[in-house]
C-alpha cells in the first residue's frame, strides 16, 4: 500500500466519522422532538378528552410503540404530567386544569 493510498484512506475515514457524528446529532434532535410530540398528544388524550390510558395507547400505538410513557397524577385534579422517553431522550407535557396540556422544556 502506497503512502498516497493510505492518505486517501485516512481522509475517507475522517469524512465518514464526521458524517456519523453529524448524523448522530440529527437523530438525537428527532428523538427529542418525537418524545415531546408523544407526551403532548398522550397528555391531551388523557386529561383534556378524559379517555383511559388503554384507549390513548391504542390510538397512538404506531407512534408510541418504542417510547416509555410515564403519567404523574400526584397533583390531580389541578395538574398532571406525562413524560415520554426513548433511550436517553425525553419529552414532557404538563396539564393544568382550565388550560389544557403544554409542552415543558
Amino acid at each position: 500500500m502506497t503512502t498516497r493510498t493510505k492518505a486517501i484512506g485516512g481522509v475517507v475515514l475522517l469524512a465518514m466519522l464526521a458524517l456519523a457524528v453529524w448524523g448522530g446529532r440529527q437523530l438525537a434532535a428527532y428523538a427529542g422532538i418525537g418524545g415531546t410530540y408523544v407526551a403532548k398528544q398522550y397528555c391531551s388524550c388523557l386529561f383534556v378528552t378524559g379517555r383511559s390510558e388503554a384507549s390513548c395507547r391504542a390510538e397512538f400505538q404506531p407512534d408510541i410503540g418504542k417510547f416509555k410513557v410515564a403519567v404523574d397524577r400526584s397533583r390531580m385534579p389541578a395538574s398532571a404530567a406525562v413524560t415520554a422517553r426513548l433511550l436517553m431522550f425525553q419529552g414532557r407535557a404538563t396539564y393544568a386544569d382550565g388550560y389544557g396540556c403544554t409542552v415543558a422544556k
